[in-house]
Order: structure tokens, then sequence, then C-alpha cells
């Protein structure tokens, strides 16, 4: 397949948008951190990476043993994934679809199946939908869904795959490109405005109320408990692990900041784990190619961990709950 992954640009059209969402696709020093400090070669164990080759888009998973183990696909060509409680996947698809997998033993096939959900009038939700990004408990995802390449008639969409439910919030202003992130059990961020001056804006899924927050962040990603948030203001920009109280209330503070490696040019993509300890970025280097880093806050954040993805061309990364 075409290389889907790529940074965000404004001019691209609806189909390479889609085959973008893996460039964006779109942890931390706790106070009582563990005095644990991993080495160079630290299993990345819990990591989860889409990634696009040169032929085809792969789903892999690291378990203890540090060997990268393949991982079932659903059927289509697949632009994002996201991790739910218990080893569920949550998997978009390049013709704004989704599906959803059985819990994920890796070694083991996955079966998956397609999201079918409902709003409250009985009519189904209406896509495409982009980006995919578990709540914290892990059970409900919040989608974009419209004409994201224009930036017109988004909304946020909550979808419990088990109920099969969905719940649509009007966003009443352009939006850019980028994963919704949750800051808490009701609110998630979007992200606003353009790629030059993005906002984050927050969307109270109990009430459908939007405020803004933070301005400055391109990309953003929370731990699974939303207390840790990464951001990056730009291409090429450090990604900044911050903590999120500090961040919404604008305080200017941050835990560590992780410029591009030596031949990289930008991230593409980024996730903390549940706890906000551990940081997967996928790093572009200049000629395009694409590589791993997992960072950990028991070393005081250095690399402690180079997955190998060979060849790739983009990948989405995420953590096992």
């Amino acid at each position: 397949m075409p290389h889907p992954i790529r940074p965000y640009r404004p001019s691209l059209g609806r189909r390479r948008v889609r085959r973008a969402l893996l460039a964006l696709a779109c942890a931390t020093l706790l106070g009582a951190c563990s005095n644990a400090q991993p080495s160079a070669d630290a299993t990345p164990d819990g990591l989860v990476a889409l990634v696009a080759g040169a032929k085809a888009t792969t789903l892999m998973g690291w378990g203890g043993a540090g060997k990268a183990v393949p991982i079932t696909l659903p059927k289509g060509e697949t632009v994002w994934i996201a991790t739910g409680r218990a080893d569920v996947l949550a998997a978009v698809l390049a013709d704004g679809t989704m599906a959803t997998s059985d819990p994920v033993h890796l070694g083991k096939p996955v079966k998956w199946r397609p999201v079918k959900a409902v709003g409250p009038t009985g009519r189904a939700a209406k896509g495409p939908d982009y980006f995919a990004t578990w709540d914290p408990d892990g059970g409900r995802f919040a989608t974009l869904a419209g004409d994201l390449p224009s930036g017109n008639g988004i909304r946020v969409v909550i979808i419990d795959p088990s109920l099969g439910t969905a719940l649509e919030i009007p966003i009443d202003r352009p939006v850019v490109a980028a994963p919704p992130v949750w800051i808490d059990d009701d609110r998630l961020v979007v992200v606003t405005g353009d790629a030059a001056a993005p906002v984050a804006m927050i969307v109270d899924t109990t009430t459908g109320d939007l405020s803004d927050g933070p301005s400055g962040a391109r990309l953003l990603a929370t731990s699974a408990n939303g207390r840790r948030v990464a951001t990056m203001d730009e291409q090429g920009a450090p990604v900044v692990i911050r903590d999120t109280a500090g961040w919404l209330s604008g305080d200017g503070s941050s835990i560590a900041a992780i410029a591009p490696p030596n031949g990289s040019s930008t991230a593409i993509a980024f996730s903390l784990d549940a706890s906000g300890q551990r940081l997967a970025v996928a790093w572009m280097a200049k000629d395009g190619t694409v590589s791993l880093a997992v960072h950990d806050g028991r070393s005081n954040w250095r690399r402690v961990a180079r997955p190998d993805i060979g060849a790739a061309r983009g990948a989405v990364v995420a953590w096992r709950r």
C-alpha cells in the first residue's frame, strides 16, 4: 500500500488526509518512582506499533521476551490503532469505518468485528471517522467525524462498542487533524485552529460544553489515567512531558523535553503508557524513514529501547493496558 504515515499538511485532500492519519499518526518522574535504572536495551513490554512498510502495513506488539510479535489486523487498510482495557484494540480504516478486537494475546490470532453504533435517535452516527482514543476506563473511545480535510462540520463522537451507542458533539470551529485525548473520565481535548496557531479545546462529554484550553500544542498524547500529557508544538519541536493539571493551568512547568535525535527531523506520533512513566516516539528521519524509541522516567527520560520496525515509512504507537 502507499505509505500512509506522513506529517499533517493543511493542503492534503480527503484521501491523502486519511492516508496521513498514521503520521499523527498523531511518562513522568513520579514522586515515588522506582530506583531501578533500565538499560539501553530494556524490553518495550506492552508496546504496540502500527507500521507502514514499503509494501504493506503491519501491526506488532512487544512482550516480556523483547521480540516483536505480529498481531492480526482487520480486513481493509488500517490507518490508526488505539488500545483499550483488557487488551482490546480499536482500529480505524482508510474508508472511515472502525473495528474492535477481542482481547489480544501475543502469538495468537486476533478476531475483529466492525463497530456499529447508533445515536439517541436510533440512527447510525455519520462518518467518516478519524482516529480513536479510549477513555481512562478503556471502555469508550472518542473519534473525530466529518469533513476533516476542510475542517468543517467536525463532530466528536463518543462510542461505546459494547453497547453499540454513539454520542455526537458538534465542534463549532476549524479542527486540526490530530487525535483527541482524554484528560479525565468526562473531558477530552481536541486541537482546533490550524497547524500554525493550534488551540486545545476542552470538550465536556457530559454536557457538550466547549471551552478554550492551552494554545500552541499541535499534537498531544495523554497517559491512560489522564494525569500526564506529552505535547509537540510544531514539526521538529521537542516532545515535552508535563503534568496535565499544570499544563491546563498554564503554569509553564514541564517534566522533560525530548528533542529529535541526530538524523531525525520530527516526531510523527508518540504515546505515554498507562501511568505516564514511559514514552514511545515514532521519529521521522530526514530521508523519510521512521524509527521508534522508548524513553523512561526512571532513567531521567533517556532512551532505553529502540524497537526494530525495519524499513518503515511511518508508524502509530500505543501501549497495551
